[in-house]
C-alpha cells in the first residue's frame, strides 16, 4: 500500500489543487447540506420549552428516532459522493447525497446506528478499545456503496477484516491533518470546511488503496492511467442509437 503522503497527494489531485474550484466547492456545499439535515432534529429540540418531564422525554425520543433515521442514509449519500469523486468522476451530482434513502434505507439506517452502538459499547471498556473499533468499522459505509449485499452486519464484518493490519496507518493519516485543522481554525473557523473535505477525500482514497493492497480493486498505477468516470448514468435510448 502506498505511503500516506501519496494518499494526501492523490486527494489534492482529485480536488484539482483549487480551493475555489468546482469540485472542492461542490463537496463543501454537500457537506454543509449534510450537516444541516443531520443536525436538524437537535436544533429543533433545543427550541422546545421544557414544559414537563413527560413531554420533554417524549420529544426526546421523537427527535432521537428522527436523528437515527436521517444520519445513516445521509452518511451513505455523502460517502457516495466522495467515493465517486475519488474514482475519477468530477461531475458532482447532488442526488447522490440522498441515495441512502432509496437504495437500501433500512440497512443504511442500521449501519449508522449499530456502528455507533458497537463503538459506544467498546468504549465502555476503556476509551482505546472504542477508538480501535471505530477504525475497524471505518470502511463499512464505503463497502456498502459497492456491495450487492448491503446488509449492515456484513459491511461491518468485512470492514473489520479489511482493516486488519491497517488501522494504525489510517490513524496516522488522520493524525497528519491536525496541522491543517489548526490552520483552518485560525482562518475564522471557515477554513475547517476546506480541510474537512480534503480529509474526507483522503479517506476515500485510503479505501481505494486498501482495496488494491488486498487485491480487491485496481492498482494505483491503473487508477492514475485511467480517466474513465465511474457510477456513470445509464445511456438514454437515443444515445444508444
Amino acid at each position: 500500500m502506498v505511503e500516506n503522503y501519496k494518499i494526501r497527494e492523490r486527494a489534492r489531485d482529485t480536488l484539482e489543487h483549487r480551493l475555489f474550484g468546482n469540485v472542492w466547492i461542490m463537496l463543501i456545499l454537500a457537506t454543509l447540506v449534510y450537516s444541516l439535515i443531520v443536525g436538524f432534529p437537535d436544533t429543533v429540540a433545543s427550541y422546545f420549552p421544557k414544559v414537563s418531564i413527560a413531554l420533554t422525554a417524549s420529544l426526546g425520543v421523537i427527535f432521537f428516532v428522527a436523528s437515527v433515521l436521517l444520519t445513516g442514509p445521509m452518511n451513505y449519500g455523502l460517502d457516495r459522493m466522495f467515493i465517486k469523486t475519488a474514482k475519477g468522476n468530477k461531475k458532482i451530482d447532488f442526488a447522490d447525497l440522498f441515495s441512502g434513502f432509496n437504495e437500501d434505507f433500512g440497512n443504511a439506517v442500521l449501519l449508522g446506528l449499530m456502528k455507533t452502538v458497537f463503538v459506544f459499547l467498546w468504549s465502555l471498556l476503556l476509551v482505546i478499545p472504542g477508538i480501535v473499533k471505530s477504525y475497524a468499522y471505518s470502511m463499512a459505509s464505503y463497502i456498502q456503496q459497492e456491495s450487492e449485499d448491503k446488509n449492515w452486519r456484513s459491511c461491518l464484518d468485512r470492514s473489520s477484516d479489511m482493516m486488519n493490519g491497517y488501522k494504525g496507518k489510517l490513524f496516522l493519516l488522520d493524525l497528519s491533518f491536525i496541522g491543517w485543522y489548526i490552520v483552518g481554525a485560525l482562518c475564522l473557523g471557515i477554513g475547517l470546511l476546506w480541510v474537512g473535505v480534503y480529509h474526507s477525500m483522503a479517506r476515500a482514497h485510503f479505501y481505494e488503496e486498501l482495496k488494491a493492497a488486498r487485491g480487491e480493486g485496481e492498482g494505483s498505477e491503473d487508477k492514475e492511467a485511467s480517466a474513465e468516470p465511474v457510477f456513470e448514468e445509464e445511456k438514454t435510448s437515443e444515445e444508444e442509437k
